[in-house]
C-alpha cells in the first residue's frame, strides 16, 4: 500500500465516515437521500479528522516505531517527519475549510464546525498527553466516538436522538476502553493505565457501572416517544447481552470485549431500526 495512505490508517477513517452515515439514517430516516451532499461533506470531514490523528500518532511515536513498528512509513523512511507534519496540518485544516460553506449559507447549524475544531483539539490533547493518563485517556477517546453521532446528526438537522446515542456511545465505549486496558495490563509497562495503577478489579468495576449506566439510559428514546416498539426490541437485546458482558468482566476480560461488540453493534441496530420507523427530523433550530 502507498506509504501516504498507509500512514492515514485509512479502515479508521472509514468507520468513522460510516459511522456519520449511521448516524445521519437514525436522524432523518428514509429522508436520507435529500441530505446526500450535507452528510457526504460531513462525512469525508470525519475521515480527514480521523486520519490527521492518525499521522500525529505516527509522528509522535516514530522513535519507538523503530523497534516496534519499523515497516510503517516514518521509520522505514518512506516518508520524513517534516513531510508528515505537513499532511498532518493539511488533514486538521481541510475539515474546517470543508464545512464552511455549508455554515455560510446556512445548511450546517453554526455548531458543526466547532465540533470539528472540539474534536480536533481532543485528539491532539489525547495523542500528547492524555493518553497516558489512565481515565482522563479512556474518556477522552468514548467523547470523540459519541461526537461522530452528534456530528452526523447535526448535519441533516436531527439531533435529540443523537444526544441520547452520544451518552450511550461514550458510556459503552467507556466500558470497552477499560475492558481493553485489563486486558493489556501485563504488556502495557510503558503506559500507566487505570488498571495498572488501581487494579483490575476497580477498573472491572468501573466499566461495569458504564456498561449499567447505559442500559438504564437505552429505553430513553422511547419512553420519549423518539421511535417506537421495533427500537425498544432491538434495545432489549442489546441489554442483555450488556448484562452478561458485566457478568464476564472480571473473569475473562477477553471474552468481555467480544460480548461488548456485538451489544455495541446490536444497539447501532436499535437505533437504525428506530430512525427509519419513526422517520423524523428534529431541526437544529431547537438547540
Amino acid at each position: 500500500m502507498n506509504p501516504w495512505i498507509r500512514i492515514i490508517r485509512p479502515v479508521n477513517g472509514l468507520m468513522g465516515l460510516i459511522a456519520t452515515w449511521i448516524s445521519a439514517l437514525i436522524g432523518v430516516g428514509y429522508a436520507l437521500p435529500s441530505h446526500t451532499a450535507a452528510i457526504l461533506l460531513a462525512s469525508i470531514s470525519v475521515f480527514m479528522v480521523t486520519s490527521a490523528g492518525n499521522i500525529l500518532n505516527d509522528i509522535l511515536d516514530h522513535e519507538t516505531d523503530k523497534i516496534n513498528h519499523p515497516d510503517r512509513p516514518i521509520p522505514s523512511g518512506q516518508i520524513s517527519i517534516r513531510s508528515a507534519r505537513i499532511y498532518a496540518y493539511s488533514m486538521f485544516i481541510a475539515p474546517i475549510i470543508l464545512v464552511l460553506p455549508y455554515t455560510i449559507i446556512g445548511v450546517y447549524s453554526p455548531f458543526i464546525p466547532v465540533i470539528v475544531i472540539v474534536a480536533e483539539l481532543l485528539l491532539i490533547s489525547y495523542e500528547t498527553r492524555t493518553k497516558n493518563f489512565g481515565l482522563s485517556g479512556n474518556a477522552t477517546v468514548s467523547i470523540l466516538v459519541g461526537l461522530i453521532f452528534i456530528y452526523g446528526g447535526m448535519a441533516v438537522g436531527a439531533v435529540a436522538s443523537m444526544v441520547i446515542l452520544f451518552v450511550l456511545a461514550s458510556l459503552s465505549n467507556f466500558s470497552r476502553e477499560l475492558i481493553k486496558d485489563i486486558e493489556d495490563v501485563k504488556g502495557d509497562v510503558d503506559r500507566m493505565t487505570f488498571p495498572r495503577k488501581h487494579g483490575e478489579k476497580t477498573a472491572a468495576s468501573i466499566a461495569s457501572v458504564s456498561i449499567i449506566a447505559a442500559i438504564v439510559i437505552s429505553p430513553f428514546p422511547y419512553l420519549v416517544g423518539i421511535f417506537s416498539y421495533p427500537y425498544l426490541a432491538a434495545v432489549a437485546v442489546a441489554d442483555i447481552i450488556f448484562l452478561m458482558s458485566i457478568h464476564k468482566t472480571v473473569l475473562s476480560p477477553g471474552r468481555n470485549q467480544k460480548y461488548s461488540k456485538i451489544a455495541m453493534i446490536i444497539a447501532l441496530a436499535a437505533f437504525v431500526i428506530g430512525g427509519i420507523s419513526a422517520n423524523i427530523v428534529i431541526p437544529t433550530s431547537i438547540i
